[in-house]
C-alpha cells in the first residue's frame, strides 16, 4: 500500500479486443466505470479507419470523442494512445490541446505517435504521409518543437523541412503549465532520441520487467532530466487458463499486421499481465521496481477486465 504507482484504462472505440459494441455509448461506459473505480486516466487510439479489425468497421475520430469524454466526467485524465502526427498540421493540433485542456480543466495528455497505419493514410490521401518511418519521426520532432512553442511564447515562428509557421499566435494558453504532459511512445532507437529531447514520459508497449530496466537505465544516462516511464499492457487477468489463451490469440490476431515480427499468442502472455490478482499484482511489482510510475491497462473482455483491474488490483496501490 501507499505505492505513487498510477493505471489508466485504454477504452473501446473500434469493438476489437473482444468488446460488445464499438458505439459511443460503450466507450462512455468504461470511461465512466474508470473514473467511479479509481483510475487515473483514460486512453483511446486515433483512426480514421479501423485499425485492428477491418478497415470497413466502424471507428470513432479520435478528438470528438476525447471532447464528448472530458465533458461527460470530472477526474480521468484524457489521452491519445496515440495521436496520429500524420492527420493533423502540428498548429491545429496544439490549439485543439489548448481548447480541450481549457474545457476539461487541465486533464489532457499529449502522446504522439508518427503514424504507423499505412493504409488509412493513403485511401484518405493524407499529403503528408510518408511510409519511409525517419521521414514520420523527423515531421513528428518538427511537430513537437512547434507545439511547445505555440503553447509557451506569445508569438511563435518555425521553419523546418516539413512545417513553416510565422508569427503565429496560440491563446488561450493551456491550464496546465508549461504545457500538458508528453508522453512519447515506442522504443525504437529514434524514437528514444525524440523522448530525450522532447518526452515527459517514455510509454512502452508491455515486456517482461529485466527488458524495461535495461532500457529505462539506458534512458536515464542519455536524459538527465527526471522523466516518468509508463507500460501499456493487456489484461487477460481473472480467466482461467484456456479462457486466457482464447482472448491472447485474438489479441495477436488483431495486431498480426501491426508489427514488423507480429506476435505470437506466447509472446503476447509473456509480456501483459495474467493469473489470478496475486499474480498481477507481482508482476507491476516487478515493473514498478523497474521504474515504471504507470500502467495503462488494455482488458479483454472490457467491461469485465475493467471491473476486475478496478476491483481487484488498483486499490491496492492506493
Amino acid at each position: 500500500m501507499g505505492s505513487k504507482l498510477k493505471f489508466g484504462l485504454r477504452l473501446n472505440i473500434q469493438g476489437e479486443m473482444g468488446a460488445a459494441s464499438s458505439a459511443y455509448d460503450f466507450t462512455l461506459e468504461m470511461a465512466r466505470m474508470a473514473e467511479d473505480l479509481g483510475f487515473d486516466s483514460v486512453w483511446i487510439p486515433d483512426h480514421v479507419e479501423n485499425a485492428h479489425l477491418d478497415r470497413s468497421k466502424p471507428v470513432l475520430e479520435f478528438w470528438t470523442t476525447l471532447t464528448a469524454l472530458g465533458a461527460q466526467t470530472s477526474r480521468v485524465k484524457l489521452g491519445g494512445h496515440s495521436v496520429n502526427n500524420t492527420f493533423r498540421h502540428p498548429g491545429l493540433t496544439a490549439k485543439i490541446l489548448c481548447t480541450l485542456d481549457q474545457i476539461t480543466g487541465g486533464r489532457v495528455i499529449y502522446a504522439p505517435g508518427s503514424g504507423w497505419f499505412a493504409d488509412e493514410a493513403v485511401s484518405y490521401g493524407f499529403p503528408q504521409w510518408s511510409g519511409e518511418g525517419l521521414t514520420r519521426i523527423a515531421r513528428l520532432d518538427e511537430t513537437l518543437h512547434i507545439v511547445r512553442g505555440l503553447m509557451t511564447e506569445e508569438v511563435f515562428s518555425f521553419e523546418g523541412e516539413h512545417f513553416t509557421l510565422k508569427d503565429a499566435y496560440c491563446n488561450p494558453k493551456p491550464v496546465q503549465k508549461p504545457y500538458p504532459p508528453i508522453w512519447i511512445a515506442g522504443d525504437s532507437g529514434p524514437t528514444r532520441e525524440l523522448m530525450a529531447e522532447h518526452g515527459d514520459v517514455w510509454f512502452m508497449y508491455a515486456k517482461p520487467p529485466d527488458v524495461v530496466a535495461g532500457l529505462v537505465k539506458g534512458m536515464r544516462l542519455k536524459c538527465e532530466r527526471p522523466f516518468g516511464v509508463a507500460i501499456s499492457a493487456v489484461g487477460f487477468a481473472g480467466a482461467g487458463a484456456d479462457e486466457t489463451m482464447k482472448w491472447a490469440e485474438m489479441y495477436a490476431a488483431e495486431r498480426r499486421h501491426r508489427f514488423p515480427v507480429p506476435p505470437t499468442a506466447k509472446d503476447v502472455l509473456e509480456a501483459n499481465l495474467t493469473g489470478d490478482a496475486r499474480a498481477v499484482r507481482a508482476r507491476i511489482d516487478q515493473w514498478e521496481a523497474a521504474g515504471v510510475d504507470c500502467v495503462v491497462i488494455q482488458p479483454m473482455p472490457p467491461i469485465e477486465g475493467t471491473r476486475f483491474f478496478g476491483e481487484k488490483i488498483i486499490h491496492h496501490y492506493m
